[in-house]
Protein backbone atom coordinates (compact mmCIF):
# COMPACT_ATOMS: atom_id res chain seq x y z
CA UNK A 1 0.00 0.00 0.00
CA UNK A 2 0.80 3.64 0.11
CA UNK A 3 3.22 4.88 2.77
CA UNK A 4 2.00 7.41 5.27
CA UNK A 5 3.48 10.91 5.54
CA UNK A 6 4.89 9.88 8.93
CA UNK A 7 6.65 6.87 7.40
CA UNK A 8 8.02 9.01 4.55
CA UNK A 9 9.34 11.57 7.03
CA UNK A 10 11.03 8.85 9.09
CA UNK A 11 12.59 7.38 5.95
CA UNK A 12 13.80 10.80 4.78
CA UNK A 13 15.41 11.50 8.17
CA UNK A 14 17.00 8.04 8.26
CA UNK A 15 18.30 8.31 4.72
CA UNK A 16 19.79 11.73 5.46
CA UNK A 17 21.63 10.25 8.47
CA UNK A 18 22.88 7.31 6.39
CA UNK A 19 23.98 9.71 3.65
CA UNK A 20 25.97 11.81 6.14
CA UNK A 21 27.57 8.70 7.63
CA UNK A 22 28.60 7.42 4.20
CA UNK A 23 29.92 10.84 3.20
CA UNK A 24 32.00 11.03 6.38
CA UNK A 25 33.34 7.51 5.81
CA UNK A 26 34.15 8.38 2.20
CA UNK A 27 36.13 11.43 3.28
CA UNK A 28 37.88 9.56 6.10
CA UNK A 29 38.99 6.69 3.87
CA UNK A 30 39.59 8.75 0.74
CA UNK A 31 37.37 6.35 -1.19
CA UNK A 32 34.54 7.46 -3.50
CA UNK A 33 31.10 7.12 -1.94
CA UNK A 34 29.88 4.55 -4.49
CA UNK A 35 32.86 2.36 -3.61
CA UNK A 36 32.10 2.66 0.13
CA UNK A 37 28.47 1.69 -0.55
CA UNK A 38 29.53 -1.27 -2.70
CA UNK A 39 31.95 -2.48 -0.02
CA UNK A 40 29.27 -2.09 2.65
CA UNK A 41 26.79 -4.11 0.58
CA UNK A 42 29.43 -6.75 -0.21
CA UNK A 43 30.26 -7.07 3.49
CA UNK A 44 26.59 -7.87 4.09
CA UNK A 45 26.41 -10.45 1.30
CA UNK A 46 24.44 -8.20 -1.03
CA UNK A 47 25.17 -6.22 -4.14
CA UNK A 48 23.93 -2.71 -4.87
CA UNK A 49 25.87 -2.27 -8.01
CA UNK A 50 24.24 -1.24 -11.23
CA UNK A 51 27.71 -0.91 -12.66
CA UNK A 52 28.38 -3.05 -15.70
CA UNK A 53 31.85 -4.38 -14.93
CA UNK A 54 32.14 -5.97 -18.35
CA UNK A 55 32.01 -2.46 -19.86
CA UNK A 56 34.55 -1.19 -17.35
CA UNK A 57 36.79 -4.14 -18.17
CA UNK A 58 36.54 -3.33 -21.88
CA UNK A 59 37.97 0.13 -21.19
CA UNK A 60 40.60 -1.36 -18.87
CA UNK A 61 41.49 -3.88 -21.58
CA UNK A 62 41.95 -1.12 -24.18
CA UNK A 63 44.39 0.65 -21.87
CA UNK A 64 46.24 -2.53 -20.85
CA UNK A 65 45.93 -4.80 -23.88
CA UNK A 66 49.44 -6.22 -23.83
CA UNK A 67 49.28 -7.03 -20.12
CA UNK A 68 45.82 -8.59 -20.39
CA UNK A 69 46.68 -10.72 -23.42
CA UNK A 70 49.72 -11.90 -21.47
CA UNK A 71 47.38 -13.60 -18.97
CA UNK A 72 46.49 -16.09 -21.70
CA UNK A 73 49.91 -16.05 -23.29
CA UNK A 74 48.66 -14.33 -26.44
CA UNK A 75 49.95 -11.49 -28.59
CA UNK A 76 48.16 -9.13 -30.90
CA UNK A 77 49.57 -7.76 -34.14
CA UNK A 78 49.59 -3.99 -34.53
CA UNK A 79 46.15 -2.83 -35.70
CA UNK A 80 44.58 -6.23 -35.08
CA UNK A 81 41.36 -6.29 -33.05
CA UNK A 82 40.78 -8.67 -30.19
CA UNK A 83 38.03 -11.22 -30.83
CA UNK A 84 35.17 -11.03 -28.31
CA UNK A 85 35.76 -14.68 -27.38
CA UNK A 86 39.33 -13.83 -26.36
CA UNK A 87 38.18 -10.79 -24.43
CA UNK A 88 35.62 -12.90 -22.51
CA UNK A 89 38.39 -15.37 -21.62
CA UNK A 90 40.62 -12.50 -20.53
CA UNK A 91 37.85 -11.08 -18.34
CA UNK A 92 37.28 -14.47 -16.71
CA UNK A 93 41.02 -14.81 -16.09
CA UNK A 94 41.18 -11.26 -14.69
CA UNK A 95 38.35 -12.01 -12.24
CA UNK A 96 40.02 -15.31 -11.32
CA UNK A 97 43.34 -13.58 -10.61
CA UNK A 98 41.70 -10.80 -8.54
CA UNK A 99 38.55 -12.41 -7.09
CA UNK A 100 38.16 -10.00 -4.17
CA UNK A 101 39.45 -6.81 -5.77
CA UNK A 102 38.63 -6.88 -9.49
CA UNK A 103 35.68 -4.50 -9.05
CA UNK A 104 37.80 -2.06 -7.05
CA UNK A 105 40.54 -2.22 -9.70
CA UNK A 106 38.05 -1.49 -12.47
CA UNK A 107 36.31 1.27 -10.47
CA UNK A 108 39.65 2.94 -9.78
CA UNK A 109 40.75 2.65 -13.41
CA UNK A 110 37.48 4.21 -14.55
CA UNK A 111 37.82 7.08 -12.08
CA UNK A 112 41.41 7.75 -13.12
CA UNK A 113 40.48 7.61 -16.79
CA UNK A 114 37.62 10.06 -16.30
CA UNK A 115 39.81 12.44 -14.29
CA UNK A 116 42.54 12.26 -16.89
CA UNK A 117 40.07 13.12 -19.64
CA UNK A 118 38.85 16.28 -17.94
CA UNK A 119 40.94 19.43 -18.18
CA UNK A 120 40.57 20.65 -14.59
CA UNK A 121 42.55 22.70 -12.17
CA UNK A 122 43.23 21.38 -8.69
CA UNK A 123 40.60 23.79 -7.35
CA UNK A 124 37.99 22.47 -9.79
CA UNK A 125 38.76 18.90 -8.80
CA UNK A 126 38.42 19.81 -5.13
CA UNK A 127 35.04 21.41 -5.77
CA UNK A 128 33.86 18.37 -7.73
CA UNK A 129 34.98 16.11 -4.89
CA UNK A 130 32.98 18.16 -2.34
CA UNK A 131 29.75 17.68 -4.34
Amino acid sequence: GRRSAETNAALDAGFAAVDQTLLKLSRTTGMPMHQVINLFMKSRGRTASSINYWNLYSNYFKDNTKQELGRLGQNLAVGERTPSVTRRKEYAKFKEQFPDTYQDILDTHEELASLGALPQTIGQRGQAFQR
